[in-house]
Order: C-alpha cells, then sequence, then structure tokens
C-alpha cells in the first residue's frame, strides 16, 4: 500500500488544501472586494454631503429670487429727477468742494456741450462732458480725484494733462476732461 495514502493523512492534505484555498480567497477576493467596499462607501457618504448641500440651497432658492427680484426692480429704471439744467449746480459744486478739500485751484469748470444734447448713454444716465481748468500740484491733483470718488459723485475721468507753470514750481496747469452721470428726467 505504498501508492495508497492513510484516510489521516488524506484528512490532513484536505485539510492543508482548504486552508491554503481559503487563505486565497481571502488574500485574492476579500481583501480586495472589503477596499472597494471602502472606496464606495466613502464616495457615498460624499455624494448624500453633497446631495444635502443641493437641497438646502434649492430650499432658499424662492427666498433669493425674491431677493433678486426687489433689485432689479429697484435698479432696473433710474429714479425721476430734475432736468440735466437743474441738477449740474449741484453737480459743480460737489465738484468745487472736492477741489477745495484737496487745495486744488478750479479756474474753469463747464460743459462741453448744451445740456439740450445731452442723450442718456449705455448706463441709462445722461453722460456730459465737462473741461475742468486748474492749478495745482501732483499730489493735490491726486487727493482731488480721490475726494471726488469718495463723494459719491458720478464723475469718470476721461482725460488728464498736466504742464508745468513757468511761474510757481510747485502748482502746475491742469487740463481735465470729466465725464458726468445724471439722471434723466422721466416724462
Amino acid at each position: 500500500m505504498a501508492g495508497s495514502a492513510d484516510p489521516r493523512q488524506r484528512l490532513l492534505l484536505t485539510g492543508i488544501f482548504a486552508a491554503i484555498g481559503g487563505v486565497l480567497w481571502i488574500q485574492f477576493f476579500l481583501v480586495p472586494q472589503a477596499g472597494r467596499a471602502g472606496r464606495l462607501s466613502s464616495e457615498l457618504k460624499g455624494m448624500r454631503a453633497q446631495v444635502e448641500k443641493t437641497r438646502r440651497e434649492l430650499k432658499q432658492m424662492p427666498e433669493m429670487e425674491r431677493s433678486r427680484s426687489l433689485l432689479a426692480a429697484q435698479y432696473a429704471v433710474p429714479a425721476p429727477a430734475a432736468p440735466p439744467e437743474e441738477q449740474l449746480p449741484d453737480l459743480m459744486d460737489r465738484i468745487a468742494q472736492a477741489a477745495r478739500s484737496a487745495h486744488v485751484r478750479i479756474i474753469t469748470l463747464h460743459p462741453k456741450q448744451d445740456l439740450a444734447q445731452t442723450q442718456a448713454g449705455p448706463s441709462g444716465y445722461l453722460e456730459i462732458p465737462l473741461e475742468l481748468a486748474a492749478t495745482a500740484g501732483y499730489h493735490q491733483v491726486g487727493r482731488f480725484l480721490d475726494e471726488l470718488e469718495r463723494s459719491g459723485t458720478l464723475v469718470r475721468l476721461k482725460e488728464l494733462e498736466i504742464r508745468p507753470s513757468g511761474q510757481d514750481l510747485w502748482n502746475h496747469q491742469i487740463k481735465m476732461q470729466l465725464l458726468a452721470f445724471l439722471v434723466p428726467n422721466a416724462q
């Protein structure tokens, strides 16, 4: 009976092969499946968090839409105002006040065109070109532009020319082209 194995040996060999098969099954099937399950679980948690965030945002949509429509109604059409001829003195006063605060000496300040020709621009506001001649130093010009911006006056600097003055080393001849924006008159 050299070729036949004893039943205990068969049982032992079967146990060894079963143990090896079990280890291989665990190593090559269960461990990779468990890793995939862990990755899928974390992805699922991330997706659930994203779904919850989207639900919260969707609940806020009606309120956001109401706020947007109120803002759109408020800013869609400029409020009625006086004609440009009546708004111009106040605009000139604000520009002059900004110049006084910055120690800029205005020589002339006037519209470059007849106010009757003023048209509403793409912004919806009346665009009035202004020409300003003054004397000041470089720092005063910067301060003037800063004061003008902080005054809330809707004015944009289009051109700036600074030339040295022959008599005074610190004060220069200043020419500015400004574009003022006024609310159109509702007719």
